[in-house]
């Protein structure tokens, strides 16, 4: 995996932020796109890669594929170049990286410390009662399972992260990058834009069970559809996950 990293000319004492690609690993795009909110904010962006060729999946870790491990290095070779950010890290994905994004969270909660998801076709729940990958009962992917449910603390640390979930109010199209599932689609919706509305409605649910501050939040961004380019030159997506920051949303 290689990666991009964006060091403004002033730095700032934010965390620094994570951008992730979706299945298009547009990581070039991306990174020109937020270049210009790193020096207007102070804030150093790190942007990898996953390659086709060597991560054909990366969205979530399994058996077979561990893109967690690999951004988890990825972030302690940064720290030890730049000692100033070694601490957790913002992370923002689109689609199968808002995938990977949320899924790292769950796992590695100490290491992220704000999470900003953009149309993820589908989503892990925090609830027991769905077999993994939907939920965190035992599914297919017992090996999988088995690290999201390896103890009670990290989903509640997880739970504790402020999150912020978009998607566009045009995001409804069932298209062939879209997972579809009679049980999917019945547990989450039909389309990115129902599924973003579940998971915020299912991740308060659960803050709120724990006895926690519910800590996430839906932004819906006006005629926008499941294109990020769009998103964020037309719908300022950028400018606002640069500036969602705070201890509570």
């Amino acid at each position: 995996m290689s990666a991009r990293i964006i060091r403004p000319a002033a730095v700032s004492d934010a965390p620094p932020l994570v951008v992730l690609h979706g299945i298009s690993r547009n990581a070039g795009t991306l990174a020109r796109l937020f270049a210009s909110e790193a020096e207007r904010t102070g804030r150093t962006i790190i942007v990898p890669h996953f390659s086709s060729e060597k991560w054909p999946n990366f969205q979530r870790p399994s058996k077979a594929a561990r893109p967690d491990l690999a951004l988890l290095a990825l972030l302690d070779l940064v720290a030890a170049e730049y000692p100033d950010i070694s601490g957790p890290v913002d992370i923002f994905g689109h689609s199968g990286g808002a995938q990977l994004a949320h899924r790292l969270a769950m796992l590695y909660p100490h290491r992220v410390a704000a999470l900003h998801l953009a149309a993820a076709g589908w989503y892990c729940l925090p609830d027991d009662r769905m077999p993994y990958p939907f939920g965190l009962a035992p599914g297919k992917d017992a090996f999988s399972a088995k690290m999201l449910r390896q103890n009670n603390t990290a989903l509640r640390d997880f739970l504790h992260i402020p999150t912020w979930v978009y998607v566009g109010t045009e995001d409804v199209m069932r298209d062939d990058a879209l997972r579809k599932t009679p049980s999917l689609d019945a547990g989450q919706g039909l389309h990115r834009r129902a599924r973003a509305h579940t998971y915020v409605d299912v991740l308060n649910a659960a803050a709120s069970s724990a006895g926690i501050s519910p800590r996430s939040c839906l932004i819906e961004l006006t005629g926008c559809d499941h294109d990020v380019v769009r998103a964020i030159t037309q719908n300022n997506l950028a400018v606002r996950v640069l500036e969602a920051r705070g201890p509570r949303i």
